[in-house]
């Protein structure tokens, strides 16, 4: 990231979820003001919102905006309002565009600050997404994620009219165009039977891929994380949701570590993530988060067997991407394209990432046959 050190101005939008992101926004906080003292520098995001001090002491002469005030960017440095919006809702040399529709968590887990730092929960005004999103559709964008916090927890009320996410996703996969729909992370409560109806009914505007948060297989650390959910519960939406679904891709996070983590408990949470059999995982170790309540707890474990933990989920996770790579050889799928030429890589709609090798497949969304495998990549050939 050399380019900041030609910047004239440069925005850093901090996350604060772990300590390690901290760390690393603070560095590269320092790092812009060191070598490019001249640039204007604004910092937003989480962590400025969480610790504007921290962010002010790495960095004295940068503008700290908080969250709330993130909007007022562009009027804080005496940028002129411009009518349309939308016209910025554009993601330079990416193929696919992320659609924001909520914001906010209001659930308190007792390792995660972002409840303290994002608590209201705030809706997107439909006619504004379906604004943005035919935007999108008509500047050629042929994916669109849709994001937030706590997607599935999307509630709008609007002249006697109240939209929740299943509505929302009903009306924006009824829009006209070539293009798919993508779930970020959602909660597994929220994958009701009603969503599923929905999601089914969208057919290929739909993208079968989901990112369903477990943090535990155990069912006593879930409860010590004040998680809302049981490991069988678990089970059984992924079981409903694989019986519309059999070929989907499923991604979990996995936290290791959590205080007071027996090895009978973690051990239990393998097994389970075993028995899921997920498409792969996003492995964390547990962060300590001044002001949660797991950070007060006296039963941290050691360091060396928090690092162990991780690596052995790190290990099944590759495991389970090798597997799910294999399993869709000789299928035929949809792949929007992230690079050109031949050597392309893309994503399926079941979010397995291919590389094309011997051909060019184009530009866009490519329909595609899947040759073969080289450790979690597909290989595929355009049809």
């Amino acid at each position: 990231m050399a380019d900041f050190e030609e910047a004239d101005l440069c925005v850093v939008n901090t996350c604060t979820v772990t300590g390690e992101g901290d760390g690393d926004a603070l560095r590269l906080v320092r790092r812009i003001a060191r070598r490019n003292p001249a640039a204007r520098l604004v910092v937003t995001g989480c962590l400025a919102t969480r610790d504007p001090k921290a962010v002010q002491e790495a960095a004295p002469a940068a503008m700290v905006v908080g969250n709330d005030k993130k909007d007022s960017i562009p009027a804080l440095l005496g940028c002129r309002p411009v009518p349309d919006e939308a016209a910025f809702r554009a993601f330079g040399g990416k193929t696919r565009a992320f659609l924001k529709v909520q914001d906010g968590c209001d659930m308190s887990c007792t390792y995660c600050i972002i409840p303290s730092v994002r608590p209201e929960l705030a809706s997107k005004p439909v006619a504004e997404i379906l604004a943005e999103a035919r935007g999108l559709i008509a500047r050629g964008y042929q994916e669109l994620v849709l994001c937030g916090i706590r997607l599935g927890r999307y509630l709008h009320d609007e002249a006697e009219k109240r939209t929740d996410f299943v509505a929302l996703f009903e009306e924006l996969r009824a829009l006209p165009g070539d293009f798919r729909l993508r779930l970020s992370s959602f909660e597994i409560t929220d994958v009701t039977e009603r969503f599923l109806d929905a999601a089914e009914a969208a057919g290929p505007k739909f993208c079968p891929s989901f990112h369903l948060p477990l943090q535990s297989g155990s069912d006593n650390v879930l409860r010590r994380m004040n998680r809302w959910y049981t490991p069988g519960f678990y089970r059984r939406r992924v079981e409903a949701m694989r019986r519309r679904f059999p070929e989907a891709g499923l991604f979990t996070d996995l936290m290791t570590g959590f205080p007071g983590e027996t090895e009978a408990e973690h051990a239990e949470s393998r097994a389970f993530v075993e028995e899921i059999a997920f498409s792969g995982l996003h492995v964390f170790r547990f962060s300590s988060r001044a002001g949660t309540p797991a950070a007060e707890s006296k039963d941290k474990l050691p360091e060396a067997v928090v690092l162990a933990r991780a690596e052995e989920f790190r290990v099944l996770d590759a495991a389970l991407r090798l597997r799910f790579a294999r399993a869709h050889e000789g299928a035929a799928r949809k792949v929007m394209l992230e690079t050109r030429g031949r050597g392309a890589e893309g994503l399926t709609e079941h979010f397995l990432r291919v590389r094309f090798a011997d051909a060019d497949p184009g530009r866009g969304l490519v329909s595609a046959r899947l040759i073969g495998s080289e450790g979690p990549l597909g290989l595929a050939i355009p049809i």
